[in-house]
């Protein structure tokens, strides 16, 4: 795997990681030299519910701090599922879980659709995306994003500056109506700096629509 991201750093190719969160100190280390982003799902807040799925949450809460002191570009994304994982006071703690980190660390709020072995659970409503992405900004939270419902969660879609509120780029799930930010990744109003990884010139964003439905997503990746 070191050797792929190797040939394709050698490329210009920005190189991206996506995990469960599962990691060594030894294999991000390996990595971290190829790497520029790196993206974790944190699936709940509940060591009880965690342990269902692929492991326990202090391994997830660990990487996720390893791999912030590393200074790789950290996103995080829960898939809010009705029941399992989207009471109140769980979302709070894990918003604020990551504010403790960094709150310039993006968390994605993703909605749910039945599918598999979980077709007896129902689709997340927008409203749901809609309340967890609040509650996230009120923990402190710069950027939060609720996804997987174009079109239905408002604001919640778009980057917007956490000094003026200026909207920076708009989304409408994988399209982009518009990129205001500078070449540099600064808000053009006010001039703050916006953290993440940006295109150098705002015609590389693609502003428009993607007919074949791919493209830039989140804040970075």
């Amino acid at each position: 795997m070191g050797g792929g991201f190797q040939a394709a750093s050698a490329e210009d190719l920005l190189c991206a990681f996506v995990s469960n969160g599962n990691a060594t100190p030894e294999a991000l280390d390996f990595l971290k030299p190829w790497l520029r982003a790196y993206k974790i799902d944190l699936k709940s807040f509940n060591d009880r519910q965690h342990r269902t799925l692929d492991g326990t949450l202090a391994n997830v809460c660990s990487s996720i701090r390893k791999v912030h002191e590393r200074g790789i570009w950290l996103e995080i994304v829960t898939l809010l599922i009705s029941g399992f994982n989207d009471h109140e006071a769980e979302l709070r703690d894990l918003a604020q879980f990551l504010v403790g980190i960094s709150p310039d660390i993006p968390w994605h709020v993703t909605a749910f659709h039945p599918d598999y072995k979980m077709t007896d659970v129902p689709r997340t409503a927008a409203r749901q995306l809609v309340r967890a992405a609040e509650i996230g900004a009120e923990s402190g939270l710069r950027y939060v994003y609720a996804g997987n419902a174009p079109g239905q969660v408002g604001e919640w879609e778009d980057t917007r500056c956490h000094a003026c509120w200026a909207t920076l780029i708009e989304r409408q799930g994988y399209n982009l109506p518009a990129y205001r930010l500078t070449g540099e990744g600064n808000c053009p109003r006010c001039g703050a700096k916006i953290p993440g990884l940006w295109h150098n010139h705002a015609a590389d964003a693609q502003v428009g629509r993607l007919d074949d439905n791919r493209g830039p997503r989140g804040v970075t990746l």
